[in-house]
């Protein structure tokens, strides 16, 4: 079946391919207490908002434990 969706998909995995086997792009692993996009995109606690907000150089709100 062909259609619009997966042309792009192919076009979107062979591009990637090749950006990965002429070493342009790398994927590294990052463990999810490490990751710092988190804050954009998933419920956390307020120490790993507090510290990914830190590591991504936004100033802090003022930090107090409940």
């Amino acid at each position: 079946m062909y259609n619009i969706k997966s042309r792009n998909t192919r076009h979107r995995y062979n591009t990637i391919k090749l950006l990965l086997s002429n070493e342009i792009i790398s994927i590294d692993y990052v463990k999810s207490k490490k990751n710092i996009t988190d804050l954009l995109t998933k419920c956390l606690s307020i120490e790993l908002v507090y510290n990914s907000s830190r590591e991504m150089s936004l100033k802090p709100l003022k930090y107090e434990r409940v």
